[in-house]
């Protein structure tokens, strides 16, 4: 019995590498690059304006966009931006490897334009308390 037990234990394990594997995979697919964030930010500005608020009783994703009031990142990645407004819409995902939030305001000085930041999410943990460290920053026409 002990050995049947022991090939289960095998399974569940293979099982959950595969898991964690299919996972990784995924997240690297959806990962920020400097080649891929224009597309990010037309994506993320074109949900914002179908859907203002997320659904109740659904579950959020690294890449599920956040929208709505100021606490949508946290203060240490805004603060990183070094704007004090609301974002119109924030994802988190990765760039370059790296644990981080996409970040996109409006520009501040052309009402057609928006700004993206790509903040390092480092700083959520970080002690003591510091802002969040600018990754990449670009301005894109608003669709």
């Amino acid at each position: 019995m002990l050995q049947n037990t022991s090939s289960d234990s095998g399974q569940v394990g293979a099982q959950k590498q595969h898991t964690e594997e299919a996972t990784k995979s995924a997240g690297a697919a959806s990962a920020l690059t400097s080649a891929t964030l224009e597309s990010r930010v037309h994506d993320l500005l074109a949900s914002s304006h179908t859907k203002k608020t997320p659904d109740f009783g659904t579950q959020s994703s690294p890449d599920t966009p956040l929208r709505g009031a100021t606490d949508t990142v946290p203060s240490c990645v805004q603060r990183g931006t070094g704007r004090p407004e609301a974002p119109l819409a924030a994802t988190h995902s990765t760039y370059e490897g790296q644990d981080a939030y996409l970040v996109i305001l409006p520009h501040p000085t052309d009402a057609d334009r928006v700004s993206a930041y790509v903040i390092s999410a480092s700083c959520v943990t970080a002690t003591p308390p510091a802002p969040g460290k600018v990754l990449l920053t670009h301005s894109y026409r608003r669709d």
